[in-house]
């Protein structure tokens, strides 16, 4: 009986579509559609045989789509073919568009999927002259270099074809396919040379008119909004505007395409004598806030009475209610700041009212980060995509290669991709290697066969030898570092007495030295047992330390020398040309790495964000000097005396320098209430009772006091300032509950097809700490369009200093 009522409910809405289709779309029969083919009239016709059931679905989208296509000149229609009909169109239910009685294209119904695909697919073939479509970055730099000093260009990368996005590009370019030239793609590996987000269609506006030489690259601005066809309009009114607009009289009553579109206009007051100078500076920023905002220059003397003297910068709001703001800059870095702060508060306001606004917030800081960070573009061909075909030339190019494979989807994979763009960019002229990526989204097959489970990771490839992969912080200073240590095997084997030597006072590889402070040499006998260890444990700390290994007939002079018994380690900083050793005797390869680690932080380190994780993995009290600079010598030399000492072997001693980590502040907050006088010396316990102890500040930092203290803690008799929490680290952010966005679509969709119900953690967001303020400095030199000072009359320029501005 269910079944009979799910079946005549189907037939129900099956006849209410299909009456509904049929009574919209024109109907043609199959002995009269021919003559209907006018000719030039473009045609989208959709044939049915009575042999078949009807598509319902795509007729009714056929039907919205009429409408819309007929504003483009394009009439859509139904042909009606008879049982005894022989045509091919009557074969096959497909539609097909027509110019004048030629047949143009064949589209399968599974193609056209809704309104916008059958849109954005007929737009797209009837404009193939005017919209090129590209795979490769050779075709995109070629159509450019056609166009300096022609046309501008726009370039579009969609997702898919016939997508919402497509339809806008396609829509665009009907109306001003003439006037630009349009460029489209779906291939991401082309969009990766230009922009750092993958996640959505972007779209770029190349100003190639206006170039005049060929070796000059096109200046590109991104539509940062999303692509809709108003918004496409709209880009396109900023980027035809004047660059720079000379105005005169009141600003008040100024009035240009950037107010009118709702953005600011910022006027620079300019002298006469100055113009020249401070138009260069104007253009300057109207290039730098191309799209933000519209600049405008002003002489004072032609300037509305109105206009205060002492300011040289002006903005007009696009509100009618708000007035003009006057002010005096020295930089053109502030006049960015501030619209780029009003526009962020702005957009920031817009997505709070949007119902989509809950789409947008992440339950992963990293996730969240790379989302805020979406319209950043970075200098990817640095960093070229590989693909199958030319993975294995890379490899076999000699002498190293450095690949990232990463996932474009993935939030921690988009963060590392960023520290490695940055790494090539920086150290582009001392890197003596290849630096390529590959996209497992694209070539899952290439990271496959390369062993790669878990995203994002970064391996070195050198002949003959296994790949090295890097575990290290997600820092490009961290990652330049790992690529120098892997020049040399770890360990690597010494095979006399002044090798053994040269290793430990850094001779030996003099180029290494600007890169780690400590050399590990290894003194062995022959067919030691421990021997192996060592080289195990060397192969995972390759990249990250220098590792040597001696085991020839002369260790034991070696042995005579350093007062050691093999097997040993001999630990060499080359800073203060200290050696000291370490027995290995039944030494594990755990124990091995684990011993170098904790050299390698020196024996008083600095504790930083990037080196925190090994601290904490050493499960030992952190015994830390917080200060606001360096420690001065008196209280290094009185720590390091009790670690040199032994005394402080169950603890971890170290220091921080809140202007290094400015997190330091916040912790230092949370432990007093206020930022107490430093420096200050403050016990950790990781314990479960978690406490946190201050060395009492009336008290001298000696050995004496510091061990006094120490036993005190020990002995119960000192109170502890804090106690850390015991729970779990969480989230700042709510879970993003999949399930109620899919119930929001179709109501009890998703209770009744998994089963789960999903209810949103609530979690408190987690404060941003202040920033630290940077500290002003003096300009000798500005750069051409940096500076505002010009523009400052010149009674306001008398007595005062301007600090320099070096634009990012």
């Amino acid at each position: 009986m269910a079944g009979l009522i799910r079946l005549a409910t189907f037939l129900c809405v099956n006849s209410i579509f299909m009456t509904k289709a049929i009574n919209t779309l024109d109907e043609l029969r199959s002995d009269t559609y021919y003559s209907a083919l006018m000719p030039g009239k473009t045609s989208l016709l959709y044939f049915t045989n009575p042999a078949f059931p009807s598509n319902i679905i795509f007729l009714d989208e056929l039907q919205k789509s009429a409408g819309a296509l007929q504003d483009y000149g394009i009439s859509v229609a139904k042909v009606n073919c008879m049982k005894e009909d022989l045509l091919k169109y009557c074969g096959e239910e497909n539609a097909y568009l027509f110019r004048g009685a030629k047949l143009v294209r064949e589209f399968p119904t599974d193609a056209l999927f809704d309104v916008d695909s059958i849109v954005a697919n007929v737009l797209f073939v009837l404009l193939y002259n005017e919209v090129k479509y590209i795979t490769t970055s050779m075709e995109h730099q070629n159509i450019e270099s056609a166009m300096k000093g022609k046309k501008d260009l726009i370039f579009a990368y969609v997702q898919a074809i016939g997508i919402p996005e497509h339809r806008s590009v396609m829509e665009t370019a009907f109306v001003y396919g003439s006037k630009y030239q349009f460029i489209l793609t779906t291939e991401t590996k082309l969009l990766e040379n230009i922009s750092a987000s993958l996640d959505s269609s972007r779209l770029f506006f190349s100003h190639c008119k206006g170039i005049k030489t060929h070796s000059q690259e096109c200046p590109r601005t991104i539509l940062e909004q999303p692509i809709t066809t108003v918004n496409i309009h709209r880009f396109l009114k900023l980027m035809d505007a004047p660059l720079v607009m000379d105005i005169s009289g009141d600003p008040e009553k100024v009035t240009s395409v950037h107010l009118q579109l709702g953005l600011p206009m910022v006027f620079i007051l300019s002298q006469q004598e100055t113009y020249e100078f401070d138009r260069t500076t104007a253009e300057h920023v109207a290039w730098q806030l191309l799209g933000k905002a519209g600049i405008g220059i002003l002489l004072r003397e032609k300037a509305h009475s109105s206009v205060p003297t002492n300011c040289n910068v002006a903005v007009k709001r696009p509100n009618e209610d708000s007035p003009v703001q006057y002010m005096t800059m020295e930089e053109t870095q502030e006049i960015r700041n501030i619209i780029e702060k009003s526009n962020m508060e702005q957009y920031n306001k817009s997505e709070e009212t949007s119902v989509f606004a809950t789409q947008e917030i992440q339950d992963d800081e990293v996730a969240e980060a790379v989302y805020r960070d979406r319209k950043r573009t970075l200098p990817l061909h640095l960093v070229p995509s590989l693909t199958d075909e030319n993975f294995k030339h890379v490899l076999t190019n000699p002498p190293m290669s450095m690949i990232l494979y990463y996932a474009s989807w993935e939030a921690v994979s988009l963060t590392l991709l960023q520290t490695f763009v940055h790494m090539a960019e920086k150290y582009k002229d001392t890197l003596d290697m290849i630096l390529a990526r590959v996209n497992c989204a694209d070539w899952p097959n290439i990271c496959s066969e390369q062993n790669v489970s878990n995203i994002p990771v970064v391996k070195i490839y050198q002949m003959g030898k296994e790949p090295l992969e890097y575990t290290g912080m997600l820092g490009a200073e961290e990652l330049f570092r790992f690529s120098m240590l892997a020049k040399v095997d770890c360990p690597l084997e010494l095979f006399s007495y002044e090798e053994a030597e040269q290793f430990l006072s850094g001779k030996l590889n003099q180029f290494l030295l600007p890169y780690h402070n400590l050399s590990v040499l290894g003194i062995f006998t022959k067919n030691t047992k421990e021997v192996d260890s060592y080289f195990n444990a060397g192969k995972s700390l390759w990249g990250f330390a220098s590792l040597g290994i001696y085991y020839e007939d002369n260790a034991m002079i070696m042995s005579k020398k350093y007062g050691i018994t093999p097997p040993a380690l001999l630990f060499a900083r080359h800073d203060t040309n200290q050696v000291h050793s370490a027995t290995l005797q039944h030494t594990a390869e755990r124990d091995i790495i684990n011993t170098v680690r904790m050299e390698l932080l020196r024996e008083f380190p600095e504790i930083t964000m990037e080196n925190f994780p090994t601290f904490f993995m050493q499960k030992k009290p952190l015994l830390v000097l917080f200060s606001n600079c360096n420690p001065t010598q008196s209280d290094e030399k009185h720590i390091l005396n009790l670690v040199r000492g032994r005394y402080l072997d169950q603890f971890l001693a170290c220091w921080l320098n809140l202007k290094n980590t400015p997190v330091g502040v916040g912790i230092l907050q949370r432990y007093f209430g206020i930022v107490p006088s430093l420096p200050q010396l403050v016990l950790i316990d990781f314990d479960s009772l978690g406490q946190v102890f201050s060395f009492p500040l009336d008290h001298h930092l000696t050995d004496v006091n510091i061990l006094y203290w120490l036993e005190m803690i020990k002995a119960g008799a000192e109170l502890p300032v804090y106690s850390l929490s015991n729970e779990d680290w969480k989230p700042p952010l709510p879970d993003y509950n999949f399930l109620d966005v899919m119930d929001a679509e179709v109501p009890g969709f998703a209770a009744q097809k998994i089963r789960i119900q999903m209810k949103p953690n609530r979690r408190q967001k987690v404060e941003d700490s202040p920033e630290g303020v940077e500290e002003e400095s003096e300009a000798k030199q500005y750069p051409p369009g940096s500076s505002l000072r010009g523009t400052v009359p010149k009674f306001i320029e008398q007595g005062k200093k301007f600090r320099s501005h070096t634009e990012l």
